[in-house]
């Protein structure tokens, strides 16, 4: 089975000074792909920083995991994604060097490398991949940031920067690849058959509100192009979160 692969990404519409933080890259030929989101950093006197501490540490991951996702003696899918996640990981810790360990610069996301009629996956935070096929919708990604968002208002701030983001002895424990080895506890792998067909959404959870309105019918029955149109397009009752989306066709 062949792959193609389409993409895009929109800014938030909530702040004019905040950058998109979010990015994809795809690699058709390969069979790789990936979508980062990159954790977004406090305001300073109400002004966003720049450049965004987020939006380099996204940059700096997907530079070093695509390099080993596209390397010609790569090996195995799967040990290809855990050296490409590692690559990122320690490319995002080479960045923040000197910098303090409280609410680190990071991002989520996930990788897949499409080979044969398999989909190979990594991921952490809450990014989704979604397979659409036979009529149904099948995720293969759980958001990880569920339980601390249910448990909010028992936490600081900096509590759940400093210790429970990237804490897996934390029962409301979750990833960002910010550097440090505690992400790697909550990075989470998998292989998924795919039929001639099949449709493969990896997007960032920007995308959530348009995934809840348009529905599981509604999403199977578009093609990838209409898919990825009314994505990057849709706009909620509130403002939008930076939102991006990369789209993988199986085909005979």
């Amino acid at each position: 089975m062949r792959f193609t692969m389409i993409g895009d990404t929109r800014r938030n519409t909530h702040y004019a000074d905040k950058p998109n933080e979010d990015l994809f890259w795809f690699d058709e030929a390969r069979g790789a792909a990936l979508v980062l989101d990159g954790v977004t950093r406090d305001r300073k006197n109400g002004r966003y920083p720049d450049p965004s501490p987020a939006r380099m540490a996204a940059e700096r991951f997907a530079q070093a995991a695509s390099a080993v996702l596209t390397a010609p003696d790569g090996g195995e899918p799967q040990a290809r994604l855990l050296a490409a996640v590692e690559a990122g990981n320690g490319a995002v810790a080479r960045g923040n060097e000197g910098l303090p360990s409280d609410f680190l610069p990071g991002t989520v996301g996930v990788l897949v490398l499409a080979e044969g009629d398999s989909l190979h996956y990594a991921y952490v935070g809450d990014s989704n991949g979604i397979v659409f096929s036979q009529g149904h919708a099948l995720p293969f990604t759980e958001p990880q940031t569920r339980a601390v968002h249910d448990h909010r208002g028992e936490f600081s701030a900096h509590e759940i920067r400093a210790h429970i983001c990237n804490n897996a002895r934390h029962p409301c424990g979750y990833g960002v690849w910010t550097g440090q080895s505690g992400a790697m506890d909550f990075l989470r792998m998998g292989v998924i058959p795919l039929r001639p067909g099949d449709r493969v959404l990896l997007c960032t959870d920007g995308l959530d509100p348009f995934l809840s309105a348009a529905g599981e019918e509604a999403l199977c029955a578009m093609d990838s192009e209409t898919l990825l149109a009314r994505a990057m397009a849709f706009q909620s009752d509130g403002w939008m979160d930076d939102r991006t989306a990369v789209i993988i066709d199986g085909i005979e």
